[in-house]
């Protein structure tokens, strides 16, 4: 049993694979599966292979639902998700026509479930209806990134050629040697005009930035 996740309070999502692949990095390259769990009755409802076309359907229309520890909170209507934000299911329409392989696909979008109750940012910031920016260096999921050398843009989408702030992590005159590896992280309050980003680099000191609005 790798991962378990309430759905509500009678039923869990429970991920099972072996135990080389949960400590594997590439989890969505190992066979894993998916049951339904009712708690009350102690029947397994259902159960998909980490492959199954039906259930990464199911995935996609009501993404919400898998999020549902998260939703009481108000802020929480800022997440963005393919389906509740008509900018986030074409970008993943976009990513699942590319995909050489469908089943190599779902395995992927399947690889980050279950979600953790604090795995995604409520920021506005990352209203997919408010901003536009590029998501493989930010985005409202909690995981290291691959740092870059250039601000990271946020672009209104009301006005698509506006960019209402930018922000660059890592040290302000940047890093002499781009040949090193480095990875950022941010965190983002839920409200507020306010993040953090933390840059890091083998061999090198952590790198801590406040960023807000004026």
């Amino acid at each position: 049993m790798w991962k378990v996740q309430f759905l509500d309070r009678r039923h869990l999502l429970i991920k099972f694979g072996s135990v080389d692949g949960g400590v594997s990095r590439n989890t969505d390259q190992c066979a894993a599966f998916f049951a339904v769990y009712n708690m009350e009755t102690t029947e397994i409802l259902s159960f998909h292979p980490n492959s199954a076309e039906e259930l990464y359907f199911l995935f996609e229309q009501f993404c919400d639902h898998f999020l549902v520890p998260s939703r009481y909170s108000l802020h929480v209507n800022f997440i963005s998700s393919h389906s509740n934000n008509i900018y986030a299911l074409e970008q993943l329409k976009s990513i699942r026509n590319k995909a050489s392989s469908f089943s190599q696909f779902v395995k992927k979008m399947f690889a980050s479930l279950p979600f953790g109750c604090q795995s995604q940012s409520p920021s506005p910031y990352f209203d997919q209806s408010l901003f536009r920016y590029d998501e493989k260096l930010i985005s409202a999921a909690d995981r290291h990134r691959q740092a870059t050398d250039h601000p990271i843009k946020f672009i209104s989408r009301r006005q698509p050629s506006i960019l209402k702030f930018k922000i660059k992590p890592g040290p302000e005159a940047g890093v002499a040697d781009n040949r090193t590896r480095r990875i950022s992280s941010f965190l983002f309050h839920p409200i507020l005009p306010f993040a953090l980003s933390i840059q890091q680099t083998f061999t090198q000191p952590t790198v801590v930035n406040v960023h807000f609005r004026r």
